[in-house]
């Protein structure tokens, strides 16, 4: 008897949980070989945008499929990582950059704000249209996670790029770089802002270096900007370089995006190891085996029951600001318990991982086994941010004590 999985709670994401489910196995057709190789798998891509996925978030007068929900999103990522994880993590960092979009869009709608909800909308309809392709180009060495060091200054022409970037996953398929800098608003204010920046921008150099432990075939190459010119359009917005507050509501369920792959790891290789018991046990399962059986049953339970509850938490939570704006104690609580449940789900599923392994004996070991790659894939969502999981324990620390939020 199978444990019951996470269902979606809208017919718009029933429909995305049910193309998930579709994509899966050819998903992971080539995912040992792509691992193996280390080579990006583009035949992915190309069955992703044939299924309308990237559009998923868009709303359906934009030509989108209108999935609103978060929890519904994060569901049917969870499926497809069972084929790929390497493949849904990138397609990870785009949803979750269109879901912000669609998210302000409906905001500025409700609120009456026709000139950002016209914006937002033609963003949308560019997507859709341009068949737009986005990789976040946010991760730097040694980086302090509200102030960049990629910087933009501003120019005759607009703005003016330079910077390094790292982690910047789906970075082969991309057709638009959405990248961090830091910039001056022109009175001495320094802002954290993001500018879309098209791939085959001159100065724009995606580095072919992509060589990890796991997530193997995510193509999360490193991206040099030198001297790339902008147009003044391409940059906007912003919140003070440093403010946590401004960090958080742009990046409030990125973490749940993280370990939704992490989620489909430990489903994927849970199921994997039951089946070889049952056709390889003659009917007897020793205690021990029983034991570990039981132990990843409990916590797959309990990391369902908390990756549901964050993705809910946050749906109800944009649902009840559509009026007015959340004060900075409902961002830091609730961002607290995103992290929460990013941090749990994370241990957990690194957990099932290793107890399969003991399970399936020293065949898992080989470099080419399921079990391999899981073991090395599931580790990636430990070190992302947002937050890895040493940041997460101080920021849920001292959200608890009641202590100043900080994210350096």
């Amino acid at each position: 008897m199978a444990l019951l999985e996470l269902q979606p709670e809208t017919s718009a994401g029933a429909r995305l949980v049910e193309c998930a489910e579709a994509l899966t196995d050819q998903l992971g057709a080539k995912a040992t070989e792509h691992d193996t190789a280390g080579t990006f798998p583009f035949e992915n891509i190309q069955l992703l945008k044939q299924a309308g996925y990237f559009v998923a978030p868009v709303p359906e007068q934009f030509g989108g499929q209108g999935v609103e929900s978060l929890h519904d999103i994060l569901v049917a990522s969870s499926r497809l990582a069972r084929g790929d994880a390497s493949t849904t993590i990138g397609l990870n960092m785009h949803l979750l950059v269109v879901m912000n979009i669609a998210r302000r869009w409906r905001t500025a709608a409700y609120r009456g704000n026709e000139r950002r909800a016209t914006a937002f909308a033609r963003s949308l309809e560019t997507i859709v249209t341009d068949e737009v392709v986005i990789a976040a180009a946010i991760s730097e060495p040694q980086q302090h996670l509200a102030h960049p060091n990629t910087r933009a200054v501003r120019n005759e022409h607009g703005w003016l790029l330079n910077g390094r970037k790292i982690f910047c996953t789906m970075s082969p398929a991309a057709s638009i770089l959405l990248v961090s800098v830091t910039y001056d608003d022109g009175a001495g204010t320094l802002l954290y802002g993001y500018a879309e920046v098209p791939v085959n921008t001159p100065g724009v150099i995606i580095h072919d270096d992509w060589d990890a432990l796991g997530m193997r075939a995510s193509g999360s190459n490193s991206i040099t900007l030198c001297d790339v010119q902008l147009p003044e359009s391409a940059l906007r917005g912003g919140f003070p370089v440093g403010s946590a507050i401004g960090y958080i509501e742009r990046n409030l369920a990125n973490g749940l995006f993280h370990v939704s792959t992490s989620l489909g790891i430990a489903e994927s290789v849970h199921e994997a190891v039951i089946e070889k018991l049952a056709m390889s046990a003659d009917g007897h399962v020793g205690a021990a085996e029983q034991m570990l059986v039981a132990d990843n049953a409990m916590s797959l339970s309990a990391m369902r029951a908390t990756f549901a509850r964050a993705a809910t938490l946050v749906d109800r939570f944009d649902l009840a600001h559509l009026q007015s704006d959340p004060t900075p104690t409902e961002w830091n609580g609730l961002f607290a318990e995103v992290q929460t449940a990013k941090a749990f789900v994370q241990n957990a599923a690194t957990q099932i991982v290793e107890r399969a392994m003991l399970l399936c004996g020293g065949a898992a070991y080989r470099r080419t086994h399921r079990l391999s790659r899981a073991y090395r894939d599931v580790r990636a969502g430990g070190f992302m941010h947002p937050l890895s999981t040493l940041k997460a324990y101080e920021f849920i620390a001292r959200a608890l004590l009641g202590l100043e939020a900080s994210l350096s």
